[in-house]
């Protein structure tokens, strides 16, 4: 409900937890994009995902773009857990468009 109420001012949710997956499904239905972890992550890589998503965005990347980094960050520290975050995005969005500013 909260996020149904702010969606004309959230675009883009990150759920930096542990099993948060179906809870940034459900969320996708009303915000454009959503990240959320697909099993347990490590806090090495969930703070290395943050720290390169969060970069990307900061430099006026795509979201999609921002998600691809931080994967490739927990790859880059030799983390076994790079398909564990998981970008949704609300129909008819595609996260390659989706822009910060």
């Amino acid at each position: 409900a909260l996020f149904r109420a702010l969606k004309d001012n959230v675009r883009c949710v990150v759920l930096n937890a542990c099993w948060s997956n179906a809870q940034a499904s459900a969320i996708a239905r009303d915000i454009d994009c959503v990240v959320g972890m697909s099993r347990s992550i490590s806090d090495k890589a969930a703070i290395g995902f943050a720290a390169a998503f969060y970069q990307g965005l900061a430099f006026g990347r795509s979201v999609q773009v921002a998600f691809d980094l931080g994967k490739a960050e927990i790859g880059l520290g030799g983390l076994p857990e790079t398909a564990t975050p998981r970008l949704k995005t609300r129909k008819g969005v595609d996260a390659a468009k989706v822009v910060l500013v």
